[in-house]
């Protein structure tokens, strides 16, 4: 009897002991799967995350291209642009220099006699318009400011044919014109310097 005994309570040890195994595997189990769940969940946010950011990626990498190829294009005008500003400014320097000198021959001239300016050829005159026009256009002038000089020419082609048929007229009718073609040349030479500031 005794040896049942033993056998009972070393069988009743075993069971327990079997029992408890069996209650720590199942929370072992049920705590690995609760963590399984936990970390599928994360990796399929993850996953989400790394299709969500390869997306952005090529879209960075588009806009990115587009901002490369619109720097080159801008960059492109911009020396243009520059170009073209140099070159512009060279032919307003010019064209003030130019002025300068035209207001200075017309100045002196009218200085020492002002009849003696509607003595030179109206064709020089008109010449030397036309090329101070030709610069004046290159250099960006409006045509309102081209079309003075031109009118003045003609008005003063005009009035020497009224001359030539009524005698020679009054020396302040000469000073008319010459302050008048003055008075465009200096304007224009102050458009001009404008653009340059």
């Amino acid at each position: 009897i005794k040896e049942g005994e033993a056998e009972a309570k070393a069988f009743k040890a075993y069971f327990e002991w079997c029992d408890d195994v069996s209650k720590n595997t199942d929370f072992a189990i049920s705590t690995a799967t609760a963590e399984t769940e936990k970390l599928e969940a994360k990796i399929g946010k993850l996953s989400s995350d790394i299709g969500s950011s390869e997306a952005q990626i090529e879209k960075l990498a588009a806009d990115i291209a587009s901002s490369t190829k619109e720097l080159t294009d801008a960059t492109v005008v911009r020396e243009k642009e520059e170009s073209d500003f140099s070159s512009s400014e060279k032919e307003l320097m010019d064209a003030i220099d130019t002025l300068e000198r035209a207001v200075g021959a017309i100045s002196k001239e009218m200085a020492k006699n002002p009849a003696s300016f509607a003595q030179v050829d109206a064709s020089n005159v008109q010449g030397l318009i036309q090329a101070v026009s030709a610069v004046l256009d290159a250099a960006a002038f409006s045509g309102t400011d081209q079309k003075k000089l031109v009118a003045l020419v003609q008005s003063q082609q005009e009035s020497k044919a009224d001359d030539e048929e009524l005698g020679a007229p009054a020396a302040t009718v000469y000073k008319s014109h010459s302050s008048g073609i003055l008075d465009v040349l200096e304007d224009l030479k102050e458009k001009a310097e404008e653009e340059l500031g």
